[in-house]
């Protein structure tokens, strides 16, 4: 699954690399440098609705016909990702899907653990070649029914199963997120895709394309600050060394 997630580029960055402008107001965004989705929190967004502009929104998709803030706040804790080969099934997601409610989600690098017996071990992964990447979404807009000015606009990251580099190293789930080349990612965003179409841009991506590497166990430290540079530093674990260089 993908539930931890990183943006380090500045803002010029994210707009120069999407063609796509942020909205004023939210100028001051700051790096990301470990974003918990269990902590639902914002991020800018593409969606296929307004292509040329960065828009924020919580991660944590709240579908429309959630009836209380209660019942929101509860399920999105399941929905911070949503698997690709389900889509069409899921309440939770049909809709979106149905609307062309796509999305694009930057992102510089993501987290994995690895489990070797009774260990798990922290990775980051990302991309050799491309800096800043995006992971395909879906996005809805939910209007908290006690108060009609309360409107969460919260996406899902899509999710498919894993290449082989991704099945050594989350090997309990053996999932990936979804990551679009550049070439993919305006596919995805046309409001009009077909099942084969879907089906097609759903299949993991080559790992020839990512790297990975060990990192400390700051990110798994649930009392200290994970949101800092150190985070994705890389760290050697001597019992990994064999299998580590397996993975560059």
């Amino acid at each position: 699954m993908c539930f931890h997630n990183s943006l380090t580029a500045t803002v010029a960055e994210v707009e120069q690399r999407f063609e796509a402008t942020l909205e004023a107001e939210k100028a001051d965004f700051q790096p990301v440098y470990h974003g918990n989705g269990f902590e639902f929190p914002t991020w800018p967004v593409i969606t296929a609705q307004a292509p040329k502009s960065l828009q924020f929104f919580r991660w944590g998709l709240v579908p429309r016909w959630v009836k209380s803030k209660e019942e929101a706040e509860e399920m999105r804790a399941n929905t911070l990702n949503a698997k690709a080969e389900t889509l069409s099934e899921k309440p939770s997601f049909k809709y979106a899907l149905q609307q062309s409610q796509r999305c694009l989600v930057p992102s510089t690098g993501f987290f994995e653990w690895q489990t070797v017996g009774k260990h798990k071990y922290p990775y980051h992964i990302g991309l050799r070649n491309q800096p800043i990447f995006a992971m395909a979404g879906l996005w809805e807009s939910w209007h908290n029914p006690a108060y009609p000015d309360d409107v969460w606009n919260t996406f899902s990251i899509i999710t498919t199963e894993a290449n082989p580099l991704m099945a050594r190293i989350h090997n309990t789930k053996q999932r990936m997120p979804l990551i679009l080349l550049p070439g993919s990612e305006s596919i995805w965003l046309q409001k009009e895709l077909d099942d084969s179409a879907l089906k097609e841009i759903a299949r993991p991506l080559d790992d020839s394309l990512m790297e990975a590497f060990t990192i400390g166990r700051l990110i798994s430290n649930r009392t200290a600050d994970s949101n800092v540079p150190e985070v994705a530093k890389p760290h050697l674990y001597p019992e990994l060394s064999q299998q580590q260089l397996s993975l560059f």
